[in-house]
């Protein structure tokens, strides 16, 4: 079911950002990571059109939708031939694979279904033992995701690690997902190290992210089998494409800025 989750929720976000308008036969955006069927795709829209997430923006396509559900009954409208009246949801996926252009918008509904999907997807991917962020094992098809936007469209990964005292704490964790709040998402690698991915926001609001996990990390008071712990500290490395390439390179990139971060001093951000 998660994949179906992740799937549904990826492309009302992409109606959602207007990347997705016109769907047709000889345009059909099914993304690798869906990891499912072309079949899959036309019923997933589907069942998005027919429990409203999603329009026509064409009104007699749109009737022949409320006709499906029926919730709307009235003449055929001009346009559609009167098999199709007849059997609305074999027209449906006759116009969806077919070779007419048609528009989707997402709906208020569609809207909420989003926000619904993604607190879901969230609560059922954490597996980080203190249940803060999100596996890593995520973090490679979740890149590809984003690098797969619009080439204008910002994607930062910033990798952050504790200096020095290599011992995991909550507080730790806590404080990178609260410096990366609603902006991103972040998630727990090999021992103390994280990496999160920002959209959308730019290189300089990434960099400025980077500088509030520092902060957030050196404030932290931290405490080990009943010991107060020295004052610890994070080295950030940030990378954003575009300039950098668009691929997993981006990742690479910020890896190698937060060794250098730590060489250089720890305690900062390096972002070339």
């Amino acid at each position: 079911m998660e994949d179906i989750r992740y799937s549904e929720m990826l492309f009302l976000q992409a109606v959602l950002n207007r990347e997705v308008n016109w769907i047709h036969s000889s345009n059909l955006l099914i993304p690798d990571s869906y990891k499912i069927s072309p079949e899959f795709f036309f019923g997933m829209v589907e069942t998005l059109l027919e429990d409203m997430y999603v329009t026509f923006e064409q009104r007699h396509y749109q009737e022949l939708v409320w006709r499906l559900r029926g919730e709307h009954v009235t003449e055929r409208p001009a346009g559609l031939s009167e098999q199709q009246w007849i059997k609305p949801r074999t027209a449906v996926r006759d116009i969806l694979q077919g070779n007419n252009s048609y528009q989707l918008r997402i709906t208020y509904r569609g809207v909420r279904r989003i926000e619904e999907l993604r607190d879901i997807l969230k609560q059922d991917r954490i597996l980080d033992d203190f249940g803060v962020l999100l596996s890593i094992r995520y973090l490679h098809r979740d890149l590809q995701d984003a690098l797969g936007r619009a080439p204008d469209i910002s994607v930062s990964v910033i990798r952050a690690d504790m200096d020095d005292f290599g011992q995991i704490n909550k507080p730790y964790l806590q404080a990178v997902h609260d410096a990366v709040g609603d902006l991103g998402a972040a998630y727990r690698g090999v021992g103390d190290e994280t990496v999160s991915i920002i959209i959308g926001q730019g290189h300089q609001r990434a960099i400025e992210i980077g500088n509030e996990i520092c902060a957030r990390v050196r404030s932290l008071k931290l405490e080990y089998k009943g010991q107060i712990l020295p004052s610890v500290t994070a080295s950030v490395g940030v990378a954003t494409s575009p300039p950098a390439p668009r691929s997993r390179d981006v990742h690479t990139m910020a890896e190698a800025f937060q060794r250098k971060a730590k060489e250089t001093g720890k305690d900062r951000v390096v972002d070339s």
